[in-house]
């Protein structure tokens, strides 16, 4: 009815996203700076439009022009706020305590639109163990994770995101998630990556799922303990304020 309408809307979506795509890939680099080349790869896009979206961003002081590159400016730590408000900082406390209890690599992950981002990891105690890619999309299913998300905080789009998995995948969660919705836990046993499982429980900020932290290693060490370490991440994180029932003031009380 509006042919118009409609491809702007996906022009303008096409530039949202490649915007986006830039600043990901810049802060995934950590201090190293990102070339023009690089980010041109990383979008898949003409070099001049990657080139006008960097000019852009540096103009607004999101990214800093260097000799090798990009980096990010000042401007993505206005926009953020203040490091106090980051969830990762607000539950340190508790990621030690499920890390020194459990031995095994413990993330914290975040649901960005469509998918799952890890955005802060604690190693395992063992040499053998599961390393994750930090601030990197991947799909929110199979993870135990995205498994969390779906079950305990649905977003509108989910059902027609739903349907984009395979059937097999659809299948498992729709098994699984009465039991995610009943205990808040979620597994991936071996569904991601074959030699690895995983165990998610919710962190709950003002009742509301704001991450999860995953528990996850071999899967011939970690599988039959799966239960025992979702139990006891989310008897930590009721303890403190963090679980399904958490209130405000515990939130507070956990951030001094």
């Amino acid at each position: 009815a509006h042919p118009g309408r409609s491809k702007g809307m996906t022009s303008t979506h096409r530039t949202v996203t490649r915007i986006v795509r830039i600043l990901e890939t810049v802060a995934r680099s950590g201090e190293d700076a990102v070339g023009l080349a690089a980010l041109t790869r990383e979008l898949d896009a003409p070099k001049s439009s990657v080139h006008g979206f960097v000019r852009g961003l540096c103009a607004e002081g999101y990214l800093l022009e260097s000799e090798d590159g990009y980096v990010l400016g000042p401007g993505v730590a206005h926009v953020l706020g203040p490091a106090e408000n980051s969830v990762v900082l607000l539950i340190e406390d508790v990621l030690e305590e499920i890390s020194a209890r459990t031995g095994e690599t413990v993330t914290v992950a975040v649901r960005v639109g469509g998918s799952v981002v890890y955005v802060h990891s604690l190693p395992a105690d063992y040499e053998v163990c599961y390393v994750p890619r930090l601030k990197v999309r991947r799909p929110l299913l199979p993870t135990s994770s995205g498994k969390l998300f779906f079950a305990l905080s649905p977003k509108s789009g989910d059902s027609e995101l739903f349907e984009t998995y395979d059937a097999h995948t659809r299948d498992r969660l729709e098994t699984e998630l009465p039991q995610i919705r009943r205990t808040g836990i979620a597994h991936n046993r071996g569904e991601t990556v074959s030699d690895v499982a995983a165990v998610a429980v919710g962190v709950f900020i003002d009742s509301a799922l704001s991450a999860a932290i995953t528990i996850a290693g071999p899967t011939t060490r970690t599988e039959e303990h799966l239960d025992h370490y979702g139990s006891v991440a989310r008897s930590l994180l009721d303890r403190a304020g963090f679980g399904r029932e958490g209130t405000r003031d515990s939130c507070a009380d956990a951030r001094t």
